[in-house]
Protein backbone atom coordinates (compact mmCIF):
# COMPACT_ATOMS: atom_id res chain seq x y z
CA UNK A 1 0.00 0.00 0.00
CA UNK A 2 0.53 3.38 -1.17
CA UNK A 3 1.71 5.74 2.40
CA UNK A 4 1.90 8.72 0.16
CA UNK A 5 -1.50 10.70 -0.75
CA UNK A 6 -1.54 12.39 -4.14
CA UNK A 7 -3.73 14.95 -5.25
CA UNK A 8 -4.69 16.00 -8.54
CA UNK A 9 -2.56 17.56 -11.29
CA UNK A 10 0.29 15.50 -9.14
CA UNK A 11 3.06 13.84 -11.23
CA UNK A 12 4.77 10.75 -10.65
CA UNK A 13 7.88 10.10 -12.49
CA UNK A 14 10.11 6.71 -13.29
CA UNK A 15 13.34 5.97 -13.92
CA UNK A 16 14.67 7.95 -17.41
CA UNK A 17 16.67 5.07 -19.49
CA UNK A 18 16.90 3.64 -22.73
CA UNK A 19 15.26 0.45 -24.53
CA UNK A 20 19.40 -0.87 -26.14
CA UNK A 21 19.27 -3.20 -28.79
CA UNK A 22 20.52 -5.67 -26.62
CA UNK A 23 17.07 -5.45 -24.41
CA UNK A 24 15.30 -5.31 -27.32
CA UNK A 25 16.27 -8.30 -28.56
CA UNK A 26 16.32 -10.33 -25.67
CA UNK A 27 12.66 -9.27 -24.67
CA UNK A 28 11.56 -10.30 -29.01
CA UNK A 29 12.84 -14.00 -28.35
CA UNK A 30 12.69 -14.00 -24.74
CA UNK A 31 8.58 -15.37 -24.57
CA UNK A 32 9.03 -17.91 -27.43
CA UNK A 33 11.92 -19.13 -26.06
CA UNK A 34 10.56 -19.52 -22.34
CA UNK A 35 7.52 -20.98 -23.53
CA UNK A 36 9.38 -23.67 -25.78
CA UNK A 37 12.02 -24.05 -23.22
CA UNK A 38 14.46 -23.95 -25.94
CA UNK A 39 16.72 -20.79 -26.18
CA UNK A 40 16.21 -19.77 -29.98
CA UNK A 41 18.26 -17.20 -32.00
CA UNK A 42 17.42 -13.79 -32.04
CA UNK A 43 15.62 -12.62 -35.86
CA UNK A 44 15.82 -9.88 -37.56
CA UNK A 45 13.14 -7.49 -37.48
CA UNK A 46 11.68 -3.75 -37.02
CA UNK A 47 12.57 -4.30 -33.22
CA UNK A 48 16.05 -6.11 -33.48
CA UNK A 49 18.03 -4.81 -36.57
CA UNK A 50 18.25 -1.02 -37.51
CA UNK A 51 18.89 -2.10 -41.12
CA UNK A 52 16.05 -4.14 -41.43
CA UNK A 53 14.14 -1.51 -39.94
CA UNK A 54 15.15 1.24 -42.62
CA UNK A 55 14.56 -1.30 -45.32
CA UNK A 56 10.67 -1.24 -43.76
CA UNK A 57 10.53 2.67 -43.94
CA UNK A 58 11.53 3.24 -40.01
CA UNK A 59 14.45 5.48 -39.50
CA UNK A 60 15.84 2.71 -37.44
CA UNK A 61 15.45 0.02 -35.16
CA UNK A 62 12.08 0.94 -32.29
CA UNK A 63 11.29 -0.94 -29.40
CA UNK A 64 8.07 -3.19 -29.13
CA UNK A 65 5.14 -1.57 -27.67
CA UNK A 66 4.81 -3.82 -24.52
CA UNK A 67 8.72 -2.31 -23.35
CA UNK A 68 6.51 1.17 -23.01
CA UNK A 69 3.53 -1.03 -21.19
CA UNK A 70 5.59 -2.37 -19.07
CA UNK A 71 7.18 0.45 -17.78
CA UNK A 72 4.40 2.32 -16.96
CA UNK A 73 3.16 -1.22 -15.22
CA UNK A 74 6.50 -1.52 -12.94
CA UNK A 75 6.07 2.43 -12.11
CA UNK A 76 2.73 1.88 -10.89
CA UNK A 77 3.42 -1.78 -9.08
CA UNK A 78 6.56 0.05 -7.25
CA UNK A 79 4.58 3.44 -6.52
CA UNK A 80 1.47 1.75 -5.22
CA UNK A 81 2.78 -2.16 -4.61
CA UNK A 82 -0.04 -4.92 -4.09
CA UNK A 83 -3.21 -2.49 -4.41
CA UNK A 84 -1.98 -2.19 -8.46
CA UNK A 85 -2.13 -5.72 -8.73
CA UNK A 86 -4.92 -6.35 -6.89
CA UNK A 87 -7.11 -3.39 -7.55
CA UNK A 88 -5.09 -1.38 -11.07
CA UNK A 89 -5.87 -1.00 -14.28
CA UNK A 90 -3.75 0.12 -17.41
CA UNK A 91 -4.85 0.85 -20.73
CA UNK A 92 -2.14 1.82 -23.36
CA UNK A 93 -1.89 3.33 -26.83
CA UNK A 94 1.09 3.86 -29.08
CA UNK A 95 1.35 6.83 -30.50
CA UNK A 96 4.70 7.26 -32.38
CA UNK A 97 7.52 4.85 -33.17
CA UNK A 98 9.43 4.42 -29.59
CA UNK A 99 13.15 4.36 -31.27
CA UNK A 100 16.07 2.30 -29.41
CA UNK A 101 19.10 4.09 -27.32
CA UNK A 102 17.22 7.11 -26.72
CA UNK A 103 16.20 8.28 -23.00
CA UNK A 104 12.60 7.35 -22.33
CA UNK A 105 10.50 8.27 -18.69
CA UNK A 106 7.16 7.40 -17.72
CA UNK A 107 4.97 9.44 -16.44
CA UNK A 108 1.89 9.47 -14.03
CA UNK A 109 -0.44 12.44 -14.06
CA UNK A 110 -3.29 12.58 -11.28
CA UNK A 111 -6.51 12.95 -13.11
CA UNK A 112 -9.00 12.13 -10.55
CA UNK A 113 -8.87 11.22 -6.55
CA UNK A 114 -11.68 10.49 -4.89
CA UNK A 115 -12.81 8.65 -1.48
CA UNK A 116 -14.46 4.99 -2.14
CA UNK A 117 -15.68 2.22 0.74
CA UNK A 118 -12.47 0.34 0.36
CA UNK A 119 -9.92 3.48 0.47
CA UNK A 120 -8.63 6.33 -2.43
CA UNK A 121 -9.46 5.69 -5.75
CA UNK A 122 -7.15 7.17 -8.32
CA UNK A 123 -6.81 7.52 -12.16
CA UNK A 124 -4.13 8.78 -13.91
CA UNK A 125 -3.40 10.07 -17.75
CA UNK A 126 0.13 8.03 -18.11
CA UNK A 127 2.40 8.06 -20.66
CA UNK A 128 6.40 7.56 -21.37
CA UNK A 129 8.07 10.27 -23.47
CA UNK A 130 11.57 11.01 -25.12
CA UNK A 131 13.94 13.56 -24.26
CA UNK A 132 12.44 16.29 -25.97
CA UNK A 133 9.18 15.84 -24.19
CA UNK A 134 7.73 14.02 -27.39
CA UNK A 135 4.74 11.77 -26.11
CA UNK A 136 5.49 8.16 -27.64
CA UNK A 137 3.01 6.20 -25.79
CA UNK A 138 -0.09 7.13 -24.02
CA UNK A 139 -2.93 5.67 -22.14
CA UNK A 140 -5.06 6.10 -18.76
CA UNK A 141 -4.70 3.63 -15.24
CA UNK A 142 -6.52 3.57 -12.26
CA UNK A 143 -5.51 1.79 -8.84
CA UNK A 144 -7.99 1.85 -5.52
CA UNK A 145 -5.76 2.02 -2.53
CA UNK A 146 -6.95 0.24 0.15
CA UNK A 147 -6.57 0.96 4.27
CA UNK A 148 -5.18 -2.49 4.59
Amino acid sequence: MSTTTYNVGDVIDGPTRPISLQRAGWYSIGLFSGATGVLHPIQKNIHTDHEYARTQGLSAAIADGMHSTNWLSALLGQTFGADYINNGELRTKYIKPTLLDIPLTPRLEVTARTEVAEGIRYKFDVWIEDGAATKLTVGDAAVTVTGS
